[in-house]
């Protein structure tokens, strides 16, 4: 049967672990956090202004693309390079609401730059940043300008892991609630989380493509990086969460798959597809007619673990 889209995030698959922690590890959400975080959300350490870590958590954001002009690169010859953008709004980026009008790359984050003239190509860590510039580490020992052509600069943010649920004290029920999402207020503490960050854990997501009509993601792509978002590009009204239920919307993105020839598209993606949920090496699957089992059409369920995942790297942020 032909699938439908009905993302619910990254489900853990494989690797329950064991009590009394199953592969889940204590976070923390500040309450003035406004952006909920649902059940199966992938989640990011929060970063304040200048792109520095709060040690909270917030919902992950996917491969940001930043809008630089030709002469928007400059490198200085103490091997630094400081790239200017275009203030960006969540409406436009998928950034967190609470971080719309201050969003800045975080530090420790990867940036790639591709298309530039003048300055180097290439991926770089950032090292500091404000809502308008970020300044990265680089190699070249002489000042350059970037000129001519129009760079493309994409950030891509490590997961910290795949949020599980939470626990506050609720102001309006006066009690402790237990919650497989944040909604975004209700307490004026801190909010106890927990999140997966085992990096051996494999987990379910439904397909989908953020930029044109998504076909099925196949055998071929076992091995390849995969990013995530909550818009597909065929669906209107569609919000990164439900609130109904508290699960999440995310879905693994083909778009940002490199056999979509998409420019920088790379080894930054947050997580690895690791096999096709339910393929059975020349035979017909018998969940086949579930929806998502179906390995032959769009919208189509995959296995994924980690790839550019903070308990995998060596740099915190």
């Amino acid at each position: 049967m032909a699938n439908t889209f009905a993302p619910n995030g990254f489900s853990q698959y494989s690797g329950a672990g064991s009590a009394p922690t199953y592969e889940q590890t204590m976070a923390a959400i500040a309450s003035g956090n406004t952006t909920p975080i649902f059940l199966n959300d992938p989640v990011m350490q929060a970063t304040n202004a200048t792109g520095v870590g709060t040690g909270y958590i917030a919902q992950a954001v996917s491969p940001v693309t930043l809008t630089v002009a030709a002469t928007g690169i400059a490198t200085v010859a103490t091997g630094a390079m400081t790239i200017t953008f275009t203030a960006i709004a969540s409406s436009t980026a998928n950034i967190p609401t609470f971080a719309s009008t201050n969003w800045a790359p975080p530090v420790g984050s990867t940036i790639v730059v591709t298309n530039a003239t003048g300055v180097p190509n290439g991926a770089f860590t950032v090292v500091s940043a404000t809502s308008t510039t970020a300044v990265v580490q680089s190699t070249t020992t002489t000042a350059a300008t970037s000129s001519t052509s129009t760079p493309v600069v994409t950030v891509y943010v490590p997961v910290a892991g795949v949020f599980a649920g939470c626990k506050y004290l609720s102001t309006s029920q006066k009690r402790t609630v237990w919650s497989n999402y944040w909604p975004g207020s209700d307490t004026s503490n801190d909010v106890e989380a927990y999140v997966i960050t085992d990096p051996n854990a494999r987990f379910s997501v439904q397909t989908g493509n953020s930029n044109t009509t998504a076909t099925a993601v196949g055998q071929a792509q076992v091995g390849e990086n995969i990013g995530f978002a909550w818009n597909d590009s065929t669906t209107t009204g569609e919000t990164n969460g439900n609130t109904a239920n508290g699960l999440s919307d995310y879905f693994a993105d083909q778009f940002t798959l490199s056999s979509a020839g998409v420019t920088g598209a790379n080894s930054f993606l947050p997580f690895r597809i690791i096999a096709i949920q339910n393929y059975l090496p020349g035979q017909a699957s018998p969940l086949s007619g579930i929806n998502g089992n179906d390995a032959t059409a769009g919208y189509n369920r995959i296995v994924v673990g980690f790839n550019n995942a903070m308990p995998r790297n060596f740099a915190g942020m």
